[in-house]
């Protein structure tokens, strides 16, 4: 599991405390910590996509692609 599963995976627990929570003045910071998390996941997401893009070539192969071609 990646790091934004889990940190996915804290806020939907979040979620479930701020339902369950006996005071109702707990149920905005569970809330509150549950949207802290998403924007943790999303913000994992972003860098886990700069570090290793998927649709990119691998190391190598675009520099060949992008060399000019000698003339015969």
């Amino acid at each position: 599991m990646s790091s934004s599963d889990d940190y996915r995976s804290n806020a939907e627990d979040c979620l479930r405390m701020a339902k369950m929570a006996s005071e109702e003045n707990d149920r905005p910071l569970w809330a509150t910590m549950a949207q802290s998390w998403l924007r943790l996941a999303e913000h994992a997401d972003r860098i886990n996509t700069k570090l290793a893009p998927e649709d990119s070539p691998p190391e190598g192969e675009q520099q060949e692609a992008d060399a000019p071609q000698a003339a015969s």
